[in-house]
């Protein structure tokens, strides 16, 4: 009969330890979700009006508080193409184009591109201290710093995602055109929303696995061989 109790109880506790764990580990998942280097941000494009310029509130954009009223309305908003590559996470992506697609901003083409990598996740934010816009043939304006509003930090992205590869994730990043910018926008307000899918660093190909496998191969061999001698 005790032995009976015994496996009885000892049977609820594992359940229940499992249980926890579970649920600890779901907790942590849902309250901290962390990018890999090679993970890929994807850009959905903006719905715009029928001009084909104005932001209708879904989709990627930028925004240019060009009056400086603190607010950023859909007028002042630029509407996003899905970019060639995307964000890749831990990759600087020094060529115009290679995240967005081309965007018309006062009649003048812009692009975007990163002079660092980012890096970070739900808890940190992302940091995005290497943004940097060209415009109308100005290769360089950086939008690095200058953050503005409630809630946001010089050089980080808010940052929204349930941790799950494929699954929807929200970018908000706040930054200032330096004071002096030879674009002539210094000291505004800039604002960029991106949305679309997370998705997971590629798996290197067969050939590179046969790579990195003999190479490791060699080092083996070469330590063997010292010890033999």
């Amino acid at each position: 009969m005790n032995e009976e109790i015994y496996k009885t109880k000892f049977t609820k506790t594992l359940f229940a330890l499992a249980i926890g764990s579970v649920g600890i580990a779901g907790a942590m998942s849902a309250s901290a979700a962390t990018l890999n280097n090679g993970d890929v941000l994807t850009i959905q494009a903006s719905t715009v009006d029928g001009s084909g310029y104005v932001v209708l509130g879904t989709g990627s954009y930028f925004g240019m508080d060009s009056n400086k009223n603190g607010v950023i309305a859909k007028p002042e908003r630029v509407a996003l193409a899905q970019g060639t590559t995307g964000l890749t996470i831990g990759k600087a992506s020094t060529t115009p184009g290679d995240i967005t697609s081309t965007w018309l901003f006062f009649g003048n083409p812009g692009t975007d591109y990163l002079t660092s990598a980012v890096t970070g996740g739900t808890a940190t934010g992302l940091n995005m201290s290497g943004w940097t816009v060209t415009w109308n043939g100005i290769p360089t304006i950086p939008m690095g710093s200058g953050a503005w509003g409630t809630g946001y930090t010089s050089g980080l992205a808010n940052f929204s995602w349930d941790g799950n590869y494929g699954s929807t994730y929200t970018l908000d990043y706040h930054a200032t055109v330096p004071v002096g910018d030879v674009s002539g926008f210094g000291g505004v307000q800039y604002a960029l929303h991106l949305q679309g899918t997370v998705q997971a660093a590629p798996v290197p190909e067969a050939s590179t696995y046969g790579m990195m496998l003999a190479g490791l191969g060699l080092v083996g061999f070469a330590v063997r061989r010292r010890k033999l001698v």
